[in-house]
């Protein structure tokens, strides 16, 4: 007997593209099926999160949680040695978000052997903004070594406040060589 999850589990085959920028470096584009969402999973029946177009793209609308979590995981070997890179989520509001006022939302990447590196930004700045925005403000950074191995994991979260968190949507991680 299958049985789904109330929890959606990220699928890197085919759902990421890669695309080679000048000097020859990958940059990386996830979609949403790529993300690992609390609560995004196919049993919830679209109660916390449902799909939908917009501006003809596939995204996530957060229909509302109280516990906000989006990670993922992208082997190194599909990013380019010796490059530094910026990661970052593409968000937008709905006409009516809510539960953003007080909510900190953390941004976290992780390389394997490496210090964590995260930021943590109000989104409540952002809900006037009708455009698809890069979080957070400036990206998280990294670099990859000649030899880098293993996964690199990011998190986008919000666990502390009890506000319920409904009006976000996501397009897409984007993972980008600096110049």
């Amino acid at each position: 007997m299958e049985t789904t999850s109330a929890h959606q589990k990220g699928v890197i085959d085919n759902n990421i593209v890669t695309n080679i920028v000048k000097d020859r470096k990958n940059s990386l584009l996830l979609n949403t099926n790529a993300l690992n969402i609390i609560w995004g999973g196919a049993s919830t029946k679209e109660r916390y999160w449902r799909r939908r177009k917009d501006d003809s793209s596939d995204v996530i609308e957060l229909v509302g949680v109280y516990w906000l979590e989006v990670s993922g995981k992208v082997p190194l070997i599909k990013l380019t040695p010796n490059t530094t890179y910026n990661l970052s989520f593409s968000l937008k509001f709905t006409e009516t978000p809510s539960g953003w006022d007080n909510s900190l939302v953390i941004f976290k990447l992780q390389l394997p052997g490496q210090k964590a590196v995260s930021k943590a930004e109000k989104l409540a700045t952002y809900l006037n903004d009708k455009e698809w925005l890069d979080a957070p403000e400036g990206g998280l950074e990294f670099s990859v070594t000649q030899d880098s191995s293993g996964m690199l994991t990011f998190t986008m979260y919000e666990i502390e406040c009890e506000a319920w968190k409904k009006g976000l949507l996501i397009k897409d991680v984007k993972i980008i060589p600096q110049n």
